[in-house]
């Protein structure tokens, strides 16, 4: 859903990686001088009611993106062109107040989350913009991490996969670090990634009308060689 809302307000393209590279950091945000506006909100028409994102403050001074989210849908965004292949890993850490106890990302009407990260693909449609391929990665409540599930809502485009589950980490910043371009081809298997496009933080709740809060912190985009021109 989020990915609609994202693919058509994207606009401009970034230029090609110029040589093969050690990864070095593309894309770097600490949230330590506030929100910018390369992070932008996007819903989704059908829900009307948006989550709240604001600018966390921890005890030892540390800043975040915070999200709270009470029976609501949207996410934080950067809009990207970026080759899988060539920008594959991207890292950050979050927090979660809670997992959703009623969640289960098997049902449509489970489809909730406490956290959850979106890497937005094109898909193999060149006339088609909407037709886009999803990598959801979550913190659950149940579903053990490391599992992949086809999306309740979108099976043939969208893939759950699962890096935190339950409740002993709630409370604890936690850092991950995936590579999308082998994510992807381990859920969808014999198709080709397409351009990444966006990447977003959200949390979930409008499904299981329930809240949740959560951070996210220290996000890095790497890629093997430099850009001509930076995100926007």
């Amino acid at each position: 859903m989020l990915a609609a809302a994202m693919v058509c307000a994207a606009t401009g393209r970034l230029g090609a990686v110029r040589a093969a590279e050690p990864p070095s950091a593309y894309l770097s945000e600490d949230f330590e001088a506030g929100i910018g506006p390369l992070w932008q909100e996007r819903g989704f028409p059908s829900i009307e009611r948006r989550n709240r994102f604001s600018l966390g403050t921890d005890p030892d001074g540390n800043r975040y993106l915070k999200v709270e989210s009470d029976d609501s849908y949207s996410g934080k965004g950067v809009y990207l062109a970026l080759s899988p292949e060539r920008c594959p890993e991207i890292s950050w850490r979050w927090r979660v107040a809670d997992v959703i106890a009623s969640a289960d990302l098997s049902r449509k009407e489970g489809d909730d989350a406490a956290a959850k990260v979106y890497v937005v693909f094109a898909g193999p449609s060149w006339w088609n913009p909407l037709d886009t391929r999803l990598l959801v990665y979550v913190w659950d409540n149940a579903v053990p991490a490391g599992a992949v599930l086809p999306n309740a809502w979108m099976p043939e485009k969208a893939r759950m996969i699962v890096l935190e589950s339950g409740r002993e980490r709630a409370g604890q910043w936690v850092a991950e670090r995936v590579d999308v371009a082998r994510d992807f081809a381990r859920a969808f298997p014999g198709t080709t990634a397409g351009q990444i496009q966006g990447v977003a933080f959200l949390a979930d709740t409008d499904n299981t009308h329930t809240r949740a809060e959560a951070g996210i912190d220290d996000v890095v985009i790497r890629c093997r060689g430099s850009e001509e021109a930076p995100p926007r």
